[in-house]
């Protein structure tokens, strides 16, 4: 046991050094931002709809088959355990982690692209916690433009007043997308190290670091266009790759003090209040997926026949974390983690 734990220990350290070095480039004048500033838009909650998930599509995107990118390449970082589980879930790629060996004990779908739509917002979170303190204060603002239309938001407004950890908790139980350009804003402008820097500009340095802090992480299937996952065909990533993000997310405390929240009334530094709901069925005490076990992650959907779910759970003193994408529907990614957290009860 105590070479297991031994190696985890070892990957983890190994992982957040490399994201440690990557950051610090960042921070050094490492981003590059766009020539051209974009007027300040405001956004109104007439302006931004929100649907009872997480990301959707654009309607003009709907009927766009169009593959143009590359076939993602294999990640080797996470070792696939000698004695993996037999399991049968309806997700076209899935893989399970068990954080104590440090090893992949299922996996399904490796080395096909997927659309990470909101799980996006982890990697987004953790490299957003390479540049930014979670006390500081920020408010929102031209970035709030870039929210794509019928976006699952937190309401958060160009008059308001955020900590960054409260963004985070935006980004995490309502899934707001306009919480996610905004801490990717308050992120980029320290990364420009410029007086003045447009939101837009701004997101456009940290999304571009994102990339790099990513591939750090041994990412080697993955590319991203924005910090909430809005759908983009040259926003994607493969199943290997999520779960090297699962396996940093369920270590960052921040992450973990909010992905198990079910609901919380707050008030932002401004003084303004709100009221936000985890789109995660399973930590609702009450809902028929609730599960005990459960203590995160967090969802995310592009719109009909696919639907995603990262999930961190304590079963028999253990830790694990898994992940389902591509669902077809939205309740069947919580019917296969029901059964994955089944299986790994008789583990």
């Amino acid at each position: 046991m105590k070479r297991k734990t031994d190696k985890i220990v070892t990957l983890i350290s190994s992982l957040l050094c490399a994201a440690t070095v990557l950051s610090c480039a960042a921070c050094s004048g490492g981003g590059r931002t766009s020539d051209t500033d974009s007027a300040s838009v405001s956004t109104s909650e007439d302006d931004v709809r929100r649907p009872g998930d997480d990301v959707v599509i654009r309607p003009d995107e709907t009927d766009n088959e169009t593959d143009a990118v590359t076939a993602p390449a294999e990640s080797d970082v996470l070792p696939i355990a000698d004695e993996t589980l037999d399991l049968d879930v309806k997700a076209p790629q899935c893989f399970v982690f068990d954080t104590q060996s440090g090893e992949l004990i299922y996996m399904k779908g490796k080395g096909e692209k997927l659309y990470p739509a909101s799980t996006t917002k982890l990697l987004t979170i953790m490299y957003a916690l390479t540049v930014l303190d979670p006390e500081m204060l920020v408010t929102p603002g031209d970035e709030l433009s870039l929210v794509g239309e019928f976006s699952t938001i937190a309401y958060v407004k160009p008059n308001h007043t955020l900590s960054v950890e409260m963004l985070i908790e935006g980004m995490l139980l309502p899934s707001g997308n306009d919480a996610a350009y905004v801490l990717a804003a308050a992120a980029g402008r320290l990364m420009s190290q410029k007086e003045a820097v447009s939101g837009v500009d701004a997101v456009a340095v940290f999304v571009e670091g994102m990339n790099s802090y990513a591939q750090s992480l041994g990412m080697k299937g993955s590319h991203f266009m924005s910090p909430d996952g809005y759908f983009n065909e040259d926003h994607y990533t493969t199943v290997e790759d999520m779960a090297i993000v699962a396996s940093l997310a369920v270590h960052n405390p921040i992450i973990m003090k909010y992905a198990c929240v079910a609901k919380d009334n707050v008030t932002y530094a401004s003084g303004h209040l709100n009221t936000w709901t985890n789109t995660n069925r399973l930590i609702h005490k009450g809902d028929e997926y609730y599960s005990p076990y459960v203590t995160g992650l967090k969802t995310g959907s592009v719109g009909e026949g696919n639907y995603s779910l990262v999930v961190s759970a304590d079963i028999n003193g253990r830790t694990y974390t898994f992940g389902l994408f591509s669902e077809q529907e939205t309740n069947t990614r919580f019917d296969d983690a029901l059964y994955i957290i089944d299986r790994l009860k008789e583990r």
